[in-house]
């Protein structure tokens, strides 16, 4: 059941609804069908293009890549797994080659070195077992590379670490269950087995995907009780040597003086860097689930915030003109 307050009940309260109003004005000129802002948990502006897009589940895109790093913060807590194992401790196959010392850490930092096609590419989207069999293209932790592939070796791993439970059971019961909220996968199977895209097929609503933003801003705990490991969930939100503007299967704000990092699969800076310098961005940590079409999830802990936006079409959403920037600078004004 969701806590969320509705922005009636925040009448009496101090927070300005000027600037998360802005922000979804702006949203919606590029296509946003959804836009929900919260301020220490309570709603603070929601807008929607119609009535019934509060209730659909919108394909997220690479946004369901997160999915999987506090899936990891849950095993950890579980014991079933630490960030720094190797991979190959699970996936023998890998023992006997240059893939053996990968870390989990490693795979969802993106930094593994394993091949990984660019994203919107033919062989971008592969099964789990499929992707087990990619071989080692760079040094691991030496290269930034984004993609589908690592989050369906992570499929992989915990399939494996589950003996008997599937992996999306898992996450939907160790997270999404107490949390209220549902993640769907509208366009499986991958193959003749229906298996998860976890790198980019998941879909949810705007108030779900806020609900969720909402309880990583509070460092994994719900209703008082910390439903993954919080030092696993913090790491997160820590930066690689190949790329400081990526964590755990999250963007990142990039520390002061950074260059902006090249992506190993489409050899240019990621987004979110070349729209404008990382000092034009709000004060503070800044933590964003980004997919195709603009689809944002964001987290701004210094300022309490959480904000959702959502567009129908990924295609005619990425190529609106929509910045991050923009937006941000609009929400925290």
């Amino acid at each position: 059941m969701h806590t969320l307050l509705p922005l009636t009940a925040l009448l009496c309260c101090t927070w300005a609804t000027a600037g998360p109003q802005e922000a979804c004005d702006y949203s919606a000129q590029f296509h946003g069908v959804t836009c929900v802002v919260l301020a220490d948990g309570a709603v603070v502006h929601e807008r929607y293009r119609r009535a019934s897009d509060e209730s659909v589940h919108w394909r997220l895109a690479s946004g369901t890549k997160s999915f999987s790093g506090v899936a990891a913060a849950a095993a950890v807590q579980d014991k079933l797994l630490t960030l720094d194992d190797k991979v190959s401790d699970t996936l023998t196959e890998w023992q006997v080659d240059g893939r053996q010392d990968i870390t989990i850490r490693q795979v969802l930092g993106l930094i593994s070195g394993i091949t990984t096609p660019p994203p919107l590419t033919a062989g971008s989207r592969v099964t789990p077992a499929e992707a087990v069999q990619q071989p080692l293209a760079h040094p691991p932790g030496s290269r930034f590379a984004y993609g589908q592939l690592p989050f369906q070796l992570f499929a992989e791993l915990m399939t494996r670490k589950l003996r008997g439970e599937s992996y999306e059971a898992y996450l939907y019961r160790r997270v999404l269950q107490p949390l209220g909220i549902q993640l769907r996968f509208p366009r499986q199977p991958l193959n003749a087995a229906t298996v998860p895209d976890w790198g980019g097929g998941g879909a949810v609503t705007a108030r779900d995907w806020a609900t969720f933003g909402e309880w990583v801003r509070n460092g994994g705990q719900w209703n008082g009780h910390p439903l993954v490991d919080a030092a696993a969930l913090a790491d997160n939100f820590k930066g690689s040597t190949a790329h400081p503007g990526y964590g755990l299967t999250w963007w990142l704000r990039l520390p002061p003086d950074t260059p902006a990092p090249q992506d190993a699969t489409t050899q240019r800076a990621t987004d979110l860097y070349q729209q404008q310098a990382a000092t034009a961005l709000p004060q503070g940590p800044l933590w964003m689930a980004a997919g195709l079409g603009k689809q944002r999830l964001y987290i701004l802990p210094g300022h309490k915030l959480v904000a959702v936006r959502q567009t129908e079409s990924l295609l005619a959403g990425e190529r609106a003109g929509f910045s991050d920037v923009t937006f941000l600078k609009l929400l925290v004004q």
